[in-house]
């Protein structure tokens, strides 16, 4: 007949605990698999700053777009409310809706009166930011909720009269952050947008 202590000792053989060798070897694996999800979260971080940036961009160029088209189709000249940034001191942009017809005004050979426009009809980017007469474009500093770097827009428009007789007027406008502070997120497509007006 077994005793109480033998028993006690073939349960304690049977339950040793981790040697130092399977400890090493389990930190080992846990450290490789934490590892290969950095890539992972440092590109979802990146992914979603640039979609911010893209979202921003729409949203400045809406802002723009907006207060050009409520204005009566034969109004030309500066919008009387201009648009406040975040930067300190804040700047204050005027909105220029004065109109060409196509290929008349600044806006090049397939633009009106602002930046020019390429053949496919968005704002052409190559053309260097001082080049845009004043009124057709801006450098808005959006705020920041965060304590991140304020990010900078390039905002562009051109409008459009699209004949020499009547009122009706294209705008188009086109925005994309411009991130020369804090490091590059890779390419940022510009926002594009159109409307008719005058109809």
């Amino acid at each position: 007949m077994k005793t109480t202590g033998e028993s006690i000792d073939r349960n304690a053989r049977r339950q040793r605990g981790f040697s130092l060798l399977e400890f090493l070897i389990a930190m080992l694996v846990l450290t490789i698999g934490t590892g290969g999800m950095l890539p992972l979260l440092i590109g979802s971080i990146t992914v979603n700053k640039k979609a911010a940036g893209d979202t921003t961009s729409i949203m400045v160029a809406e802002v723009v777009l907006e207060q050009a088209s409520s204005q009566a189709a034969n109004y030309a000249g500066v919008l009387p409310n201009p648009i406040q940034d975040c930067a300190t001191p804040a700047n204050a942009w005027n909105i220029d809706v004065t109109d060409a017809v196509v290929g008349a005004g600044s806006g090049g050979a397939s633009g009106g009166n602002g930046a020019n426009l390429t053949a496919a009809g968005t704002i052409d980017w190559t053309e260097p930011y001082n080049n845009i007469p004043a009124g057709y474009a801006m450098k808005y500093v959006a705020c920041s909720t965060t304590n991140d770097t304020p990010v900078t827009y390039d905002v562009r428009w051109d409008v459009i009269r699209t004949s020499t007789a009547g009122q009706t007027k294209m705008i188009v406008v086109s925005a994309r952050p411009l991130y020369t502070q804090g490091g590059a997120l890779g390419i940022v497509i510009p926002a594009n947008l159109r409307t008719i007006t005058g109809m």
